[in-house]
């Protein structure tokens, strides 16, 4: 079982992924090496597995910086770590993007998401 000091790192570990990446400057991925394990799974369909295959679906599927998916800036954000897992949910006027995370000696291990539009939004590409 995690103690409190891992729980917050490994919460930092996630933000600081989605600071730098995603919705982030984006131009930076080699800190994909220093964040997420060599042997990543990916649980979403369009983006391929291991730490390259992460890098090509932010350099091809889903090009970098994603400012404006899911409806634009994040209303809040919400980050839970209990034992080795890590759930971000990010609440956007047109939608809740929830990611969960598996840490592995302080890398990104494993990663599931879901996309759930608002009533009148549509599905983003990717979800």
């Amino acid at each position: 079982m995690a103690d409190e000091a891992e729980l917050m790192r490994n919460k930092e570990l996630v933000a600081r992924f989605f600071r730098l990446i995603p919705f982030g400057p984006g131009n930076n991925l080699d800190v994909l090496d220093e964040i997420v394990a060599e042997d990543y799974i990916q649980h979403n369909p369009f983006a391929g597995q291991g730490r390259e295959g992460l890098r090509e679906f932010f350099t091809s599927f889903m090009p970098l910086p994603i400012k404006r998916m899911n409806g634009g800036e994040s209303i809040y954000i919400n980050i839970m770590a209990e034992g080795d897992l890590v759930v971000r949910q990010d609440v956007r006027a047109r939608g809740m993007l929830i990611d969960i995370f598996r840490i592995e000696d302080g890398m990104l291990k494993e990663h599931w998401d879901a996309f759930r539009p608002a009533t009148e939004a549509d599905r983003p590409k990717g979800f």
